[in-house]
C-alpha cells in the first residue's frame, strides 16, 4: 500500500511539474529571452522545483543521505534520459545538430562533482553557490535568436503561482512517504531509495519537457534543460548542507559513490558527444552512457 501510495504521488508530482514548466515558458515568452536561458535557467530551476523541496524535506526530516542520493541520482537520470532520446531520435541526430557545445555548463558539472568528492564542507558549499551563479550570470548574458511568439493563455502568471504551491504540497508528502520506505525497508539504504525512487520521481518533470523539446525540434533548450538541471540541483545540495548539523557531503557511501564516479562517467562522455558533433560516435557513447546508469542500478542491489 505504501508503494502504491508513493507511485501515485510520483505521478501526480510529474503531472504537476509539467504543467508549471508549461506556464513558466509561456511567462518566458512575454520577454525577449534567450533559448538558452528560457531552458537552462527557467525551465531548469522549475522542473527542479522537487528536488529542492523533497531535499530540504529530508534533511528537515533527519535523513539527509535521502537528500543526497536524491540529487545524484536525479542528475544521472537526467543525463540518461537525454542518451536514451538521442538514441531514440536518432535520425534527428540531436547532440550532432545543436548549436551550442554546451563546454561551458559541462565543465562546471564536473568541477562541482570533483569538490563534492574532496568533501571539504565550507569550500565545497561555497564552489556550488559560486558556480550555480557564474552559471547562471553567464547565460542571462547571452542574447535571443528565436523568434518572439504571442500566447493567448489567460491569467499566466496566477495559474504559475498556484500550481507551484500544489506542487510543493505534492513534493514534500512525496519526501515523507520515501522516508517511511526507508524504514520499512531497512535493507535498502536511505541513499538508494533517494538515488532510486526520488532520484526518478523528481525528474520526471525534466524528462518530459526535454521530449517535448525534442518533438518541437528545439534541442539546445532541450539539452540546456538538462544540464541547467544539474546545475541547479547542485545548489539544491549546497542548501541542504545549511540545514544540516553535520557535512551532508560525508554521506558518501559506498551506494552513493557509484552515483558519484558514475555522474562524472556519463557528463564527461556527454561533453565529447556535444564537442565533437559526430553522429556515430554520438550514437556509441549514448550507448555507453545508458548502459552506465543501468549497471549502477544493477549493483545497488546486488
Amino acid at each position: 500500500m505504501d508503494g502504491i501510495l508513493f507511485l501515485v504521488l510520483a505521478v501526480l508530482t510529474a503531472f504537476v511539474s509539467i504543467k508549471l514548466s508549461y506556464y513558466g515558458d509561456i511567462l518566458s515568452k512575454q520577454k525577449k529571452i534567450s533559448t538558452a536561458f528560457v531552458g537552462g535557467i527557467l525551465i531548469a530551476s522549475i522542473t527542479s522545483l522537487p528536488e529542492f523541496v523533497t531535499s530540504i524535506s529530508a534533511v528537515i526530516l533527519d535523513n539527509p543521505s535521502l537528500s543526497f542520493g536524491d540529487i545524484l541520482g536525479s542528475n544521472m537520470f537526467n543525463i540518461f534520459s537525454l542518451s536514451i532520446y538521442n538514441l531514440f531520435f536518432f535520425r534527428k541526430f540531436i547532440f550532432s545538430n545543436s548549436k551550442n557545445t554546451f563546454l561551458y555548463e559541462c565543465i562546471i558539472l564536473l568541477i562541482e562533482y570533483i569538490f563534492i568528492l574532496l568533501n571539504i564542507r565550507i569550500i565545497t558549499t561555497i564552489v556550488l553557490f559560486v558556480l550555480y551563479f557564474l552559471y547562471a550570470f553567464k547565460v542571462s548574458k547571452l542574447e535571443n535568436k528565436e523568434q518572439i511568439m504571442d500566447n493567448k493563455e489567460k491569467y499566466p502568471l496566477v495559474k504559475f503561482i498556484f500550481i507551484g504551491i500544489m506542487l510543493i504540497i505534492l513534493s514534500i508528502l512525496l519526501t515523507f512517504q520515501a522516508d517511511k520506505l526507508t524504514h520499512i525497508y531497512p535493507q535498502i539504504s536511505s541513499s538508494t531509495i533517494g538515488a532510486i525512487l526520488l532520484g526518478i520521481t523528481t525528474s520526471l518533470p525534466e524528462v518530459v519537457s526535454t521530449f517535448a523539446l525534442i518533438k518541437y525540434g528545439n534541442y539546445d533548450m532541450a539539452i540546456a534543460n538538462i544540464l541547467g538541471s544539474n546545475i541547479f540541483n547542485f545548489l539544491v545540495l549546497s542548501i541542504s548542507d545549511l540545514f544540516n548539523d553535520k557535512s551532508i557531503y560525508n554521506l558518501v557511501d559506498i551506494n552513493s559513490k557509484m552515483f558519484l564516479y558514475g555522474g562524472i562517467l556519463v557528463t564527461t562522455i556527454l561533453l565529447i558527444s556535444l564537442f565533437k558533433k559526430n553522429k556515430l560516435l554520438s550514437f556509441i557513447l549514448s550507448i555507453i552512457m545508458s548502459l552506465s546508469y543501468l549497471l549502477i542500478w544493477y549493483f545497488q542491489f546486488n
